[in-house]
């Protein structure tokens, strides 16, 4: 009993961070650590208990709002086959609101210009655990592909992600009107389709 005490004091808490992160974000405040255990109710030391820095906890309220790529998977999956894998995938990413998503991203990171080697990291590390939750899903749903075709094909559309995001940064600072919304759709159906036909 008293474990289980535990764990759901620890769950909350680590909500209560991911939660106030969230907040902050949204507000479009850089915070410090005191600020975000101040705003979550909580002191620095469980902070640290539960992330190892403030970019750890950026990080993972970036790649909780990416999880809706993934859930557009599995509402997308059209039989389970593996001839379905490419278009399942890209299917989600089209009908998933990527602009708006980079939008929150380039906010949380405190509008980065590309080239900024600390939000190019935590950018790069949110893609990369969604794209690793993603794979595991992939296997789940196609259990006769490899794992290895399953990673493989996902890495490669999510990290032709990153690239187009960091393109249309620089095009449009992460905007999300008709105009910027439009350049975003051409350039992940250019991306889908390099990466479908390859070179």
């Amino acid at each position: 009993m008293t474990i289980d005490r535990r764990a759901a004091l620890k769950a909350r808490h680590r909500r209560a961070i991911l939660d106030a992160a969230n907040a902050l974000i949204s507000e479009g405040v850089r915070f410090s650590v005191d600020q975000l255990a101040e705003r979550a109710d909580v002191s620095r030391r469980t902070i640290f208990n539960h992330f190892a820095s403030i970019d750890d906890v950026v990080t993972t309220v970036c790649t909780e709002m990416l999880a809706v790529v993934i859930d557009g998977f599995r509402t997308n999956v059209t039989s389970g086959e593996r001839a379905s894998m490419f278009a399942d995938v890209a299917g989600a990413l089209r009908v998933t609101d990527v602009p708006g998503i980079i939008g929150y991203l380039w906010r949380a990171l405190g509008g980065f210009a590309p080239g900024d080697p600390q939000a190019t990291q935590i950018f790069q590390a949110t893609f990369t655990r969604t794209s690793e939750e993603m794979a595991r899903e992939l296997a789940r749903r196609y259990p006769e592909a490899d794992p290895l075709d399953a990673a493989i094909l996902v890495s490669s559309l999510m990290n032709g992600v990153v690239v187009i995001a960091t393109h249309w940064i620089g095009v449009t600072a992460a905007g999300t009107d008709q105009h910027s919304r439009d350049l975003w759709r051409n350039l992940l159906e250019r991306m889908i389709e390099t990466v479908r036909t390859g070179y």
